[in-house]
């Protein structure tokens, strides 16, 4: 997307018809290309941050229900532990399929 916006910017030439009509029009349109480029990137970056979150929440709670599943065992009870486990491990793995399927592909070029 970031290439798209750098091809659809004006040749010189119109950028100098432009500057003449109102001076200074080229160098507003570059700076908003430009905090344009600048929110995309923090965007990204913000998103990254939130899979990240994500990912470890997921994994923090597969951990406690491995733990859980562990002390259902150790007092003799290792079906409702292994079910605990089980069905906690399924809802997880079905709310992450769930978030991915639900989220829109990156723009077309």
């Amino acid at each position: 997307m970031a290439h798209r916006r750098w091809a659809d910017l004006p040749a010189a030439e119109q950028a100098e018809q432009w500057d003449q009509v109102s001076p200074g029009t080229f160098h507003r349109v570059m700076a908003s290309v430009q905090r344009t480029e600048r929110h995309d990137r923090l965007m990204d970056r913000a998103d990254l941050v939130l899979r990240a979150l994500g990912l470890f929440a997921g994994l923090g709670a597969v951990t406690i229900l491995g733990m859980t599943a562990a002390h259902f065992g150790s007092i003799g009870a290792p079906t409702q532990g292994l079910g605990v486990f089980g069905a906690g491990s399924a809802s997880i793995v079905g709310a992450f399929l769930t978030v991915r399927r639900s989220r829109p592909g990156p723009p077309a070029r």
